[in-house]
């Protein structure tokens, strides 16, 4: 069942009573079998959630700068009862100039790119750690629209950035939908990133619409 902008997965078995608990587990496994790492988790969890139980586990922090977003990925993390223990702070760095200034990107970087690029979404990351001290910089700029598109870059472009102790990524996606639709997008896409990087994956590689 798809649910905007998550899909739910529920396994219902027919059998008789005293078989039926049996028979629905060993369902259940296959299903998650299946699905693997795209599963992150199961009844009412969320993925905001999740990302919290992740970084409390590892004992490591968040910081975010959001633009096309405007504070939505700060929202659904702080929705988390305790998650005044890792996110340490959003910075809706909205303007160029507030980019530049709160964040430290190249002026340069901005006037050969745009700030809807792979690259300022990278120095957004790096620049955010840096001012916090978190251990993860997320980053997101994009058009969410309806007006603002080019040829190059149509509604929907979204860039994101993910700054870890170690390296630091970047990526272009192309969504779609109505300006909400792509803000919540973005937000659900950005989550995933940082769950991805603390098991282990690349979290540019995703399911998501790339560009």
């Amino acid at each position: 069942r798809a649910a905007f902008p998550e899909i739910a997965v529920r396994v219902t078995v027919h059998a008789p009573p005293k078989d039926a608990e049996a028979r629905l587990e060993a369902a259940a496994s296959e299903v998650r079998a299946r699905i693997g790492t795209h599963c992150y988790g199961e009844g009412d969890t969320t993925m905001e959630q999740v990302v919290g139980r992740l970084l409390t586990e590892q004992g490591k922090t968040l910081a975010l700068a959001e633009s096309c977003t405007g504070g939505l990925i700060g929202h659904r993390i702080t929705n988390v009862s305790g998650s005044s223990a890792y996110f340490l702070a959003d910075l809706v760095t909205y303007s160029n100039a507030a980019k530049e200034s709160l964040l430290g990107v190249n002026p340069s970087t901005l006037a050969a790119h745009g700030a809807v690029s792979v690259e300022v979404a990278a120095e957004m990351a790096t620049g955010v750690r840096r001012v916090t001290g978190a251990t993860l910089g997320l980053a997101s700029t994009g058009i969410a629209g309806p007006e603002g598109g080019t040829p190059e870059k149509p509604v929907g472009t979204v860039c994101l950035g993910l700054a870890t102790p170690e390296r630091v990524f970047a990526q272009r996606y192309q969504l779609w939908g109505t300006r909400e639709w792509v803000k919540i997008l973005t937000a659900q896409v950005a989550l995933e990133w940082v769950r991805r990087v603390w098991l282990g994956f690349d979290p540019t590689v995703s399911v998501a619409r790339r560009r």
